[in-house]
């Protein structure tokens, strides 16, 4: 008698060993499927050397102006500059009195200044159009008129 996980066949056999003897009480266990096999994923090197995409983003360039006046109404302008600040030291620059202060920067449009007689200041503006820029600076002048204006080439 043979004991197998909690139960027991009798497992009787002849004398004969041939393969006609017979057996009693003989049980078979089920087959089992075989379990599924693990591959690891081919990380091969790429054959060639990657391109770029073919439509990459680049913002668009920006222009900088500025506008410089004096207290005697000198005006000094620059235009399409890489940034505000060399933009405004050369309307700076530009200013031909002393004491110029830069009243208007602006990046792909247009500046303006204006002269409010009243007040007798001089104020600055910008827009996307050189009329938007007047009226906003003379806005910006509680009125008068405009005195100089400049656009950038976007």
């Amino acid at each position: 008698m043979l004991l197998i996980g909690g139960g027991a066949f009798l497992l009787l056999r002849g004398g004969d060993d041939s393969p006609r003897a017979s057996t009693v009480g003989r049980t078979t266990l089920p087959t089992l499927p075989t379990p599924p096999t693990y591959s690891p994923p081919n990380f091969s090197a790429p054959s060639s050397t990657p391109s770029p995409p073919e439509h990459t983003y680049s913002p668009p360039p920006q222009n900088w102006g500025a506008i410089a006046v004096g207290s005697n109404g000198s005006v000094g302008k620059a235009w399409d500059y890489d940034s505000a600040s060399a933009a405004r030291r050369r309307a700076l620059n530009e200013c031909p009195t002393s004491g110029c202060k830069v009243l208007t920067t602006f990046v792909n449009g247009c500046g303006a200044v204006a002269f409010n007689s009243r007040t007798n200041k001089y104020w600055g503006g910008h827009g996307e159009t050189k009329a938007e820029a007047q009226r906003n600076a003379i806005s910006n002048a509680g009125g008068g008129r405009w005195i100089s204006w400049v656009c950038t080439t976007r």
